[in-house]
């Protein structure tokens, strides 16, 4: 009698749960189902037009950079040959003598402090002949050793002068002024350098310059 009074207790403690059993397995399942239904194909579009967008800004500007990277090298090799040349001119000027500007035999020392010529001959340190002119929008060298027969004629024969400016570099003038070179006029000879123009590298912008630079002769050339 007491066991079949503990099975009836026992049947309608499990029916009485069973209703909230299954509630509770409905909403597993419902969370489960929900779990796994993953993304529509509307969700996926607008994600990958997102993405797409993103990626071409970001392409867009990682180029932009390297250009501008690229044109700012560009200008500065340009800009470094420009150094270079002037750098060159004013140190083989400084160590030499018997400058010469205008017309005349180059062999002989004459100023131009009031009318300024485009082209300048000296001789350098280890007495060649070297002249400096402004031709073709460019800078032109023209060296001739001392030893060489006619040297002062030879070294103004155009076959013997190079461009030591890029092609870069259009020159739009190149004046040189020279001063002091006759040893009585108490002065030391000097050369004033004046030049200006533009330089375009691969990009559209051109950057112009403008240069001015005084080179006065290492070696005292003032009596005493």
């Amino acid at each position: 009698m007491k066991e079949n009074i503990k099975k009836n207790k026992r049947g309608k403690l499990f029916s009485a749960s069973f209703p909230a059993c299954q509630s509770a397995g409905r909403e597993l399942r419902a969370s489960f189902s929900s779990y796994q239904r993953g993304f529509t194909l509307v969700e996926m579009i607008v994600a990958f037009g997102i993405f797409a967008v993103i990626m071409v800004i970001s392409v867009g500007s990682l180029l932009s950079l390297i250009e501008a990277n690229h044109k700012a090298q560009t200008l500065k090799t340009i800009v470094n040959n420009l150094h270079f040349a002037f750098e060159n001119m004013s140190r083989n000027i400084r160590t030499g003598h018997n400058y010469h500007c205008g017309s005349g035999s180059v062999s002989v020392s004459a100023d131009c402090a009031n009318d300024p010529g485009i082209q300048l001959a000296f001789r350098d340190k280890d007495n060649d002949y070297v002249v400096y002119r402004w031709n073709n929008a460019a800078i032109e060298r023209s060296q001739v050793d001392n030893s060489v027969p006619f040297a002062e004629t030879e070294v103004l024969k155009d076959a013997n002068f190079i461009p030591i400016t890029a092609p870069e570099i259009t020159l739009e003038q190149l004046s040189f002024y020279v001063d002091g070179t006759r040893t009585d006029d108490g002065e030391q000879p000097r050369v004033l350098i004046m030049a200006k123009g533009s330089m375009k590298g691969k990009s559209k912008v051109t950057s112009r310059f403008d240069i001015q630079t005084l080179v006065s002769q290492r070696a005292l050339d003032i009596e005493q």
